[in-house]
């Protein structure tokens, strides 16, 4: 499976692409018209799943901020209309109520009956429903994350290619900071697990038989079904042809492994794909209750992507203090979950208009500079592991293992490009 990742304005719109490995040459992708007002009809690999992040694509280049600073695209977007958009996006993700995440103008540009789902946090939600120009029930909001509520989990069920294969699934949280006054910090967890391209019973045939060949061959026919370790305990979709993902947004989904239970078996031949996306940084300790209870049990860790910024700005104290945590932040995240590749978000330049932007203090960080900060945390982690001698291991690599600590590429998306990213 992959994540594709492009960059399509210079401050934090972001299409993600999720695909499972190649179908089954018996099932050939599916050719879909996905919006009415698409101009063309465009090929996607069944199982896969798109997430369109803050879009603002149209309007003014110039934003002004509700802390009285201007946000401005000093490069133009790569496209200017979510028409040009190769798909209509399973899901919009709306991660804040302010005008540069939650723009009004390249929102309304989707038809009031898209099959699109626009999940909000609570206030942006709230702004998106009060324009009326959206079916309500298309507008759904993201819960604040609590790990003894399932509801707090927003789910899709992704239907398998195969008749007989495993459903996959996506989920996404909302993980805001604490007595966050200013409304600008939190966290959108994403997680990825990929349908499975093979029907269940001869994906673990070989791994159900027995050590030792019992006295009369077995025939597969008469193997045990598969346990809820290895298929997710919704049933798998009827149809041989697979449907838009975002008809299988489920309300009441299984309840999650609690942070007590064992992690996925080995056997399971499923992975999932994970990603953290914080446009103005959160604090790392805000993340531990997800970690353990969801990440963990999903075998889900390290990230494969971190999307936060690397520049620092900050206010006086009595005007919120911290704006973007950016690289300090970011390094932070890093220590306590692991990141394979952290990209940098919300980096735009600022304007310098404003009635307090003379109070904003900015610190820019470069990508080497930052390299140069993880590396040498990396460094200082690597001899404390091998100092502790893990048992059977090998130095640094078992130390990545024992404690979700790797080495964490970091670098920039220029507007238009993209990267493709692998477990």
């Amino acid at each position: 499976m992959s994540l594709t990742v492009k960059h399509l304005n210079a401050d934090s719109t972001f299409l993600l692409t999720f695909a499972p490995d190649a179908a089954p040459s018996t099932t050939p992708p599916t050719t879909t018209t996905t919006s009415s007002t698409s101009s063309s009809s465009s090929t996607r690999i069944p199982g896969s799943f798109t997430i369109l992040l803050d879009p603002w694509l149209s309007g003014p280049s110039q934003i002004i901020h509700p802390i009285l600073q201007i946000s401005a695209h000093t490069v133009p977007p790569c496209i200017t209309s979510l028409d040009e958009l190769p798909d209509e996006p399973d899901v919009i993700l709306i991660s804040q109520d302010k005008p540069d995440h939650c723009h009004e103008e390249t929102l309304r540009q989707l038809s009031p009956t898209t099959r699109t789902t626009i999940l909000a946090t609570a206030a942006a939600a709230r702004k998106i429903r009060g324009w009326k120009h959206f079916d309500p029930a298309r507008v759904r909001t993201i819960k604040k994350y609590d790990e003894l509520r399932d509801d707090s989990v927003h789910r899709v069920t992704i239907p398998p290619v195969l008749t007989a294969g495993t459903p996959g699934e996506v989920t996404i949280v909302n993980l805001p900071a604490k007595a966050d006054v200013t409304g600008l910090h939190n966290a959108i967890g994403i997680t990825y697990r990929p349908p499975s391209s093979v029907p269940c019973h001869e994906a673990q045939s070989n791994l159900d038989l027995p050590l030792t060949p019992p006295a009369s061959p077995r025939h597969r026919s008469s193997l045990p079904p598969p346990t809820d370790a290895d298929v997710d305990s919704q049933p798998p979709h009827s149809a041989t042809t697979p449907t838009p993902a975002t008809a299988s947004t489920t309300t009441a989904p299984p309840s999650p492994p609690s942070a007590s239970s064992p992690l996925p078996s080995s056997r399971s031949t499923l992975t999932t794909l994970s990603l953290l996306y914080s446009p103005h940084g959160v604090p790392a300790s805000v993340l531990s209750p997800y970690i353990s209870s969801h990440l963990r049990p999903l075998d889900a860790l390290p990230l494969a992507l971190l999307l936060h910024p690397l520049n620092r700005v900050t206010n006086p104290w009595y005007l919120g203090g911290v704006v973007s945590a950016g690289s300090l932040g970011g390094v932070d995240i890093c220590r306590s979950v692991g990141v394979r590749r952290w990209i940098s978000a919300h980096d735009e330049d600022k304007g310098d208009q404003g009635l307090l932007v003379g109070l904003l203090r900015f610190r820019h960080f470069g990508v080497e500079e930052v390299r140069g900060m993880l590396e040498q945390w990396e460094g200082k982690e690597e001899a404390r592991v091998g100092e502790e001698k893990v048992e059977g291991g090998n130095g640094w690599e078992e130390g990545k293992k024992g404690r979700g600590t790797i080495r964490t590429e970091v670098g920039t998306l220029d507007v238009g490009e993209e990267i493709r990213l692998t477990p």
